[in-house]
């Protein structure tokens, strides 16, 4: 669907809204009487159809929905706090302060077996930063956020050996175009 065709949708859509507005509202200034008896089963048909037309889309959506319900499980874990503005990449937990940045200033990129798939736990100890993951050849692999309070979990399959590079794609600071990291396929 173009996006004209989406426009005008939404605009007869909006203008049906409208219009039913309008003709409820053109109701109450008349006076009548109401079969109370009739109101009620209208009721009960809207609730019933409106109840079956939700548990339809439910149905037609609900094994549509992006996340996976399982799969096959990681064969490394990797753990990646960003902060202002490095980011620490371990394989093990990053829990404190100190512990990031130990692992941001002085340890080593963390290796990785080509083709093995690799959940990254994502999070940060202070603002949002975007955690993504370039190819050797700088092509962008993948990509998630890395928010305080939250960790992210991503899977990706690096299979190309090499030096690949983890860059912040989101605006965190007047350094961020120094927020780095590497990870190392063999």
């Amino acid at each position: 669907m173009s996006p004209v065709q989406i426009f005008y949708f939404f605009s007869g859509l909006a203008t049906l809204i409208a219009l039913v507005f309008f003709l409820v509202w053109r109701s109450t200034k008349r006076t009548r009487q109401v079969d109370y008896r009739a109101a009620t089963q209208a009721r009960k048909v809207f609730f019933f159809t409106l109840t079956g037309i939700l548990t339809a889309f439910l149905g037609i959506t609900l094994p549509r929905m992006p996340y996976p319900g399982g799969g096959p499980l990681p064969d490394r874990v990797i753990h990646v706090v960003g902060k202002q503005f490095a980011f620490a990449i371990s394989e093990t937990p990053i829990e404190t302060d100190k512990q990031w940045e130990e692992i941001a200033s002085f340890a080593l990129p963390v290796k990785i077996p080509a083709g093995s798939l690799v959940e990254f736990r994502v999070t940060s100890f202070d603002v949002n930063h975007g955690f993504s993951i370039y190819a050797p050849d700088g092509r962008l692999i993948t990509q998630t956020q890395a928010m305080p309070g939250y960790v992210n979990r991503l899977r990706a399959r690096l299979n190309e050996p090499g030096r690949y590079t983890v860059l912040c794609l989101e605006f965190c600071g007047p350094a961020h175009h120094r927020m780095r990291g590497v990870l190392l396929v063999e």
